[in-house]
């Protein structure tokens, strides 16, 4: 793959505005602690991150000194990578919440075939989305921002991989409309509005009344749960916008 220096810059340096404005908005200050077993990790999440993330207190390299470092500073994010030595992301994110309830956590997959459940993190991105799906990280730290989930679009790839095949019909399936689909798979790509006007050939307002309209259906109140709720009634793939 590669990656031009455009669609680098375009990844990286949208979201920065966007979610100090949630910050402003929501009253929250954020606090963060990042945990990965590579310093060259630790520093270019740092680097990619500190900016908005101000109030950085510190960096940990297993999962061992990121509960102790928890105990002493009670940062409200938690950071992790899936190359921690001595720790699975789950665990650590369970003994972190021990420690401070409200903490606010996201997790890095690097390792996707390996990735085997959805574990409970608010936040789950794959490694391999940051520079393909350009909102990627505004999502992230919107998220974040606004103490909800988000799953990037490999990774909600990988959970409808490993559900269990439906049924040989499942009611539900035949209700959305090509359109309502297509808005899907826009869904799963992680594109905004705006560009998913611009691929189908709508205008903006139109994809906004056509995404609404499918919320109701599916009985969701947020992106994410349209694509739960999707992939529950039996969608086998989603992310291929056609």
């Amino acid at each position: 793959m590669i990656i031009p220096p455009s669609q680098l810059k375009k990844a990286l340096g949208s979201f920065q505005g966007k979610f100090l404005l949630a910050c402003l908005s929501s009253g929250f200050e954020p606090t963060i602690v990042y945990a990965a077993g590579s310093q060259m990790q630790l520093a270019n999440l740092y680097r990619a991150m500190g900016a908005n993330w101000r109030h950085c207190l510190g960096a940990c390299t297993t999962g061992a000194a990121t509960l102790e470092h928890l105990s002493c500073v009670k940062p409200n994010i938690l950071l992790m990578c899936d190359d921690l030595p001595d720790t699975t992301l789950d665990s650590l994110s369970e003994q972190a919440r021990k420690l401070q309830p409200a903490i606010r956590t996201i997790a890095i997959i690097s390792r996707i075939d390996k990735f085997c459940k959805d574990i409970e993190i608010q936040v789950v991105v794959a490694d391999q989305d940051f520079l393909v799906h350009e909102e990627t990280v505004t999502l992230m730290t919107m998220a974040v921002a606004t103490n909800t989930t988000y799953h990037s679009p490999s990774i909600l790839r990988r959970l409808n991989e490993l559900n269990q095949k439906p049924a040989a019909h499942v009611e539900g399936t035949n209700l959305l409309t090509r359109r309502e689909r297509q808005l899907l798979e826009a869904y799963a790509l992680g594109l905004s509005n705006q560009e998913t006007a611009k691929q189908l050939c709508l205008s903006t307002r139109t994809v906004q009344t056509y995404s609404s309209q499918l919320l109701q259906k599916l009985g969701a109140n947020n992106r994410q749960k349209a694509l739960r709720q999707a992939m529950r009634l039996g969608f086998k793939t989603l992310g291929r916008l056609a």
